[in-house]
């Protein structure tokens, strides 16, 4: 049996890179929240290429990660399919430190479905303490909204990205700075 709380999954919402694999064989990556209540796992999924490759093969991977330009890169583009590994046939991504894949069962919405998550497998590949740093919390903020923003083009979301870069510019690193200057590239917006 797998322990989530080894992999850093406790109540709440923690912040993943969800990979599943496309009918054609593609592998796909997205930002996604889990949802832990108790022993309960999920994930909500608006309609997407997410959805529609659990619904095609009821499977998903969390990859484990603190890089927040993969963050980025897999909320706003493609990650080319030489960055990913396949452990049983199922997409992984690389350098991650750690993964977990999942059975889906899948309860569909009109617009939002809910992912119930199984673990069945897993992997910890590298374990250090990691403090909380407010530049990377602030980069998951701003690739939220930046694929809200995206999608619906409303100001109000360029406006919270811009919040969420002075926290950047304030507390980040290079690599978090590195994907805010992504992240803007990506929207093809000038700051």
């Amino acid at each position: 049996m797998i322990n989530i709380d080894d992999f850093g999954i406790h109540e709440g919402i923690s912040e993943i890179i969800l990979t599943t694999l496309s009918p054609d064989g593609i592998p796909n990556a997205a930002p996604m929240g889990l949802h832990r209540k108790g022993k309960r796992l999920f994930a909500r999924i608006y309609n997407s290429k997410t959805l529609d490759n659990i619904l095609s093969k009821p499977a998903a991977a969390a990859n484990i990660t603190d890089d927040p330009v993969l963050f980025v890169q897999s909320a706003l583009s493609d990650i080319e399919p030489e960055r990913f590994e396949f452990v049983e046939g199922f997409p992984i991504l690389k350098d991650v430190p750690g993964w977990l894949i999942f059975d889906c069962a899948c309860k569909r919405g009109e617009k939002l479905s809910v992912v119930e998550l199984s673990p069945v497998k897993g992997k910890i590949i590298e374990q250090k303490p990691k403090p909380v740093n407010r530049g990377f919390n602030a980069v998951i903020e701003a690739a939220i909204h930046a694929t809200r923003y995206v999608s619906l083009k409303e100001r109000k979301y360029l406006d919270c990205i811009e919040y969420y870069n002075t926290i950047v510019k304030k507390c980040g690193g290079a690599r978090e700075k590195e994907a805010m200057r992504l992240l803007y590239e990506l929207i093809e917006y000038q700051e």
